[in-house]
C-alpha cells in the first residue's frame, strides 16, 4: 500500500481473538513435495468458494443417463475421452438441423427475495477440431433465457458457461448443450456443473471425488455434491524431511531461504506444539539437491 507509516505497525499484524484461538482444528491439507534450491510454495491458504452441484452424475461415471434428455442427437456414456474420471457424455448430432444435442432439467427452483442466479458450466471437446456448440439456459418449455458464446470445438476439453436470474415462482429449467450450425461432428461433454447462487459467479467444477473438502450428499456419482469451505488460517504444521543427508528450510507467509526459514535437518520432523496463526502460504527450499518432504497442515475455515 502506498504511503504507509511505521506508526501503523500494529495494523500489519494479526491478533487472533480468544474465540478463534481456541477453535478446534476443522481443516487439514496433506503436503507432499520434492524441493530444489529455488524456493517454492508447498501450501497456499485458500478458503475457496463453497458450492453445490445439482447434477447427480456430472462426470458420467455411471451409465445412468436419466438426468439427460437427447434432443436431435444420440447420447451415450463413453470412455474415449474424459476431462475428469474415466467417462464423458458422447453426443452424436443427427445432422438434420442446428440446435441438436441434449439438455439437463433442474429440480424445482425458487429464487431468493434478494435475487438468485442459475449458473451452469461444462467442458466440451470435439471428436475432431470442427463444428461448434453453445450452452443454453432455457425455461421448462425450451424458451431461451441465456446462452454462452458460440464455442468452436477443438481436440481438447474447454469450459463453456452461462447464467441467468431465477424467478420467485417455483419452476424447473433446462441446461442444454446444442450445436449452433447443423453438423455431424460428435462431441464430448464432461464436468457438468449446475447451481443456484445469490451471486452470478461461475464456480469451479464440483463433484464428491475432487479431493479434500468435496463430498457427495448421497451415493457417489448419483447425488448432488458440494465443496465445503477450505482453510483460511493455518494453526498447525507437521513436516518430515525425507532425505538422509540434505537439510531443508521452511517459512510461513514469506519466501523460504537459509536466513528466512527454519531448518529441518536431514531425516528430522518439525511439528508445532502450540497453535500458530499464519494466513498466506508455506514456502520451502532445499540446501542442495532435490530432497522430498511430506506432512500435514492443520487449520480452521474462519478466523
Amino acid at each position: 500500500m502506498a504511503n504507509e507509516r511505521a506508526n501503523e505497525w500494529a495494523s500489519w499484524e494479526v491478533d487472533p481473538s480468544t474465540r478463534t484461538s481456541v477453535h478446534a482444528f476443522t481443516k487439514y491439507a496433506p503436503i507432499t513435495a520434492t524441493l530444489s534450491t529455488t524456493a517454492a510454495d508447498v501450501f497456499t491458504v485458500d478458503r475457496g468458494i463453497p458450492s453445490v452441484n445439482l447434477v447427480r452424475n456430472p462426470s458420467i461415471e455411471l451409465n445412468a443417463l436419466t438426468e439427460f434428455t437427447a434432443s436431435g442427437a444420440a447420447i451415450a456414456q463413453s470412455s474415449a475421452q474424459a476431462a475428469t474420471g474415466t467417462y464423458s457424455l458422447l453426443v452424436n448430432p443427427a445432422n438434420s438441423a442446428a440446435g441438436e444435442g441434449f439438455y439437463y432439467t433442474t429440480p424445482n427452483l425458487v429464487g431468493h427475495p434478494e435475487g438468485s442466479y442459475l449458473v451452469a458450466s461444462a467442458e466440451v471437446r470435439g471428436a475432431s477440431a470442427s463444428g461448434n456448440v453453445r450452452l443454453v439456459l432455457q425455461d421448462s418449455s425450451g424458451v431461451e433465457l441465456a446462452t454462452s458464446a458460440t464455442h468452436s470445438l477443438t481436440a481438447g476439453f474447454l469450459k463453456i458457461s452461462a447464467q441467468c436470474l431465477v424467478g420467485r415462482p417455483p419452476a424447473t429449467y433446462r441446461v442444454a448443450i446444442l450445436s449452433v450450425a447443423q453438423h455431424n461432428i460428435d462431441f464430448y461433454v464432461d464436468k457438468m456443473h449446475v447451481e443456484v447462487r445469490q451471486d452470478s459467479t461461475i464456480p469451479d467444477y464440483v463433484d464428491g471425488a475432487q479431493g479434500v473438502n468435496y463430498e457427495w450428499t448421497g451415493t457417489a456419482n448419483a447425488s448432488e455434491s458440494k465443496r465445503r469451505a477450505g482453510m483460511s488460517v493455518m494453526r498447525g504444521l507437521r513436516i518430515k524431511n525425507d532425505h538422509g543427508s540434505i537439510a531443508v528450510y521452511v517459512a510461513f507467509d514469506q519466501t523460504a531461504s537459509a536466513t528466512t526459514g527454519f531448518q529441518i535437518a536431514a531425516g528430522e520432523v518439525f511439528e508445532t506444539v502450540w497453535p500458530v496463526d499464519f494466513r498466506t502460504r508455506i514456502s520451502a527450499v532445499a540446501a542442495s539437491g532435490t530432497p522430498a518432504i511430506h506432512g500435514v497442515v492443520w487449520g480452521i475455515h474462519q478466523g
